[in-house]
């Protein structure tokens, strides 16, 4: 297929309207076969690039195509469910969007799958918008302004292979900051946003220790090193399914502070930030935030999520209304 006119993901999702059609072309991050109502099958499928990611449906006369030799072959159903995996295979699509429920649904009509070497599926890879030398940046001037034990402390467990793997992670497989450096970004923006609110409440007078605040904040979602994985797209992995990242983060975390001789009042106020920090017991925190700096990360944590799903999300109706957000609880105004 001719890569003329070929949409970004975000352009497709910001701009096309019910009825429009789209083309575009990315990485099938996921497919899956699927029976509707009538018992006819459905390909469910993710698609992603760069920009983001499109989640949408092949219906059953939707037509697929084999173009990676260069000349297209129709694939039947039999023939792509004998295929070994046609998910993280880079492909051209055409489709429509249409609404259903007040909801805008992407429809695609044909698929193609195309060669690898000519569209690496690196390349369509979603990664975060900051650059990430910049986050780097960002993240050891924090660590810097921190006093000791816990700026020693930092330097020691965010050192080596856990730096590499914690500058690349994703911060979740959907909904927020799911793709590369998505952790990094997440966990900077979560801790600037507690170290102001820090800082106005110490203006207050009131006792608030930033340096436990920081490390809080820059460990809060350690635990997603072990929860996530990411080879092209965002996964979970077995622990992440069966502890989640809560449990597993202090269990990191206390595992470094005996290993650095991080001391025990310290460790425990760090500790209970991160333990504590999804804020009520339905969202998966063992126990509440109970210590100011514990409040504040969780707080600041919560503005973060539903910032970047109201950034996310796009109007649906003449109210400039999302869709609604389950995890949010809300639709999005976006005026």
């Amino acid at each position: 297929m001719s890569d003329e006119s070929c949409l970004l993901i975000a352009d497709i999702k910001e701009n096309k309207k019910s009825g429009d059609k789209f083309k575009a072309v990315g990485l099938l991050a996921t497919a899956k076969l699927k029976k509707d109502k009538n018992d006819k099958p459905y390909w469910d499928l993710t698609i992603m690039d760069a920009s983001g990611t499109l989640n949408a449906k092949a219906w059953s006369d939707s037509k697929w195509w084999d173009a990676r030799c260069g000349e297209k072959k129709f694939l039947t159903l039999d023939e792509l469910a004998e295929m070994d995996c046609i998910s993280k295979q880079p492909v051209g699509i055409f489709g429509v969007v249409s609404k259903f429920k007040q909801k805008l649904q992407y429809h695609v009509n044909q698929v193609y799958l195309l060669d690898s070497d000519k569209y690496p599926p690196e390349s369509f890879v979603e990664k975060s918008p900051v650059p990430v030398e910049q986050m780097e940046t960002d993240f050891w001037e924090i660590v810097g302004e921190c006093g000791d034990p816990i700026q020693t402390f930092l330097l020691q467990l965010f050192s080596g292979s856990l730096w590499e793997q914690f500058k690349i992670a994703p911060a979740a497989v959907k909904n927020h900051h799911a793709y590369v450096h998505g952790l990094l970004e997440h966990t900077l923006d979560v801790t600037k946003s507690a170290r102001s609110i820090g800082v106005s409440y110490l203006k207050k007078g009131l006792k608030i220790d930033m340096d436990v605040l920081t490390a809080g904040a820059l460990l809060h979602d350690i635990g997603k090193l072990e929860a996530y994985s990411i080879d092209l797209i965002p996964q979970i992995t077995l622990q992440g399914a069966v502890i989640d990242h809560i449990p597993l983060g202090y269990s990191i975390f206390m595992e470094h502070a005996k290993k650095y001789a991080l001391d025990e009042e310290t460790a425990l106020a760090i500790g209970h930030i991160i333990i504590s920090h999804h804020g009520k017991k339905e969202y998966g925190s063992p126990v509440l935030p109970s210590s100011p700096e514990a409040l504040i990360v969780s707080a600041a944590d919560e503005l973060d999520f539903l910032i970047y799903c109201w950034d996310a999300a796009s109007p649906t109706d003449d109210l400039a209304l999302s869709e609604y957000n389950g995890l949010a609880q809300r639709r999005f105004w976006k005026s």
